[in-house]
């Protein structure tokens, strides 16, 4: 019996960021970098971890130290090739439709990658523009419209409460 394929998610840059920060004393950022680190050392090893150029390009700002443990954590996770054409032009439609604000071009270029690359999830911490329960309607239809289905857009802590749904 063939064993099931593993669930293909790809990490955004926010969830890098928190898995690799300085553990800070702010409540709020101390139970995110605690979420994200409960879900890389249960569920991730039990997944298929993705990134893009664009999260490449993002871990490595910053103050050098984090970036290095940004890259270092990012080491084994498999590179999706962020600028093929239609990534490019479905992050186009994103920012067009108001899915995504002009403003946040990066932020549409994650989720195109996501979708063109048929990812099951995409975790990130950013709920402004990409797991925000209220824009995220649109971005979906955005994408449906396009002819292509979004991956599940999820914090990394409703992904660990959620994870039955996940099979996980």
């Amino acid at each position: 019996m063939a064993e099931p394929s593993k669930l293909k998610v790809y990490c955004e840059t926010s969830f890098w960021s928190y898995l690799t920060g300085r553990r800070t004393t702010d409540e709020r950022i101390a139970r995110c970098q605690a979420f994200t680190l409960k879900l890389w050392e249960d569920i991730a090893p039990r997944c298929e971890i993705y990134i893009s150029q664009h999260v490449r390009v993002e871990a490595a700002d910053g103050d050098p130290s984090c970036a290095i443990r940004r890259q270092q954590a990012m080491a084994d996770a498999l590179n999706l090739d962020g600028y093929v054409d239609e990534v490019r032009e479905l992050a186009k439609v994103l920012l067009a439709a108001h899915a995504i604000p002009e403003t946040e071009p990066t932020d549409a270029l994650h989720v195109a990658t996501a979708t063109i690359y048929q990812m099951d999830v995409l975790l990130t911490w950013n709920c402004k523009h990409m797991a925000n329960p209220v824009a995220l309607p649109k971005t979906i239809s955005t994408i449906a419209r396009a002819g292509y289905q979004s991956p599940i857009i999820i914090t990394p802590e409703d992904f660990l409460n959620r994870k039955e749904e996940f099979g996980l």
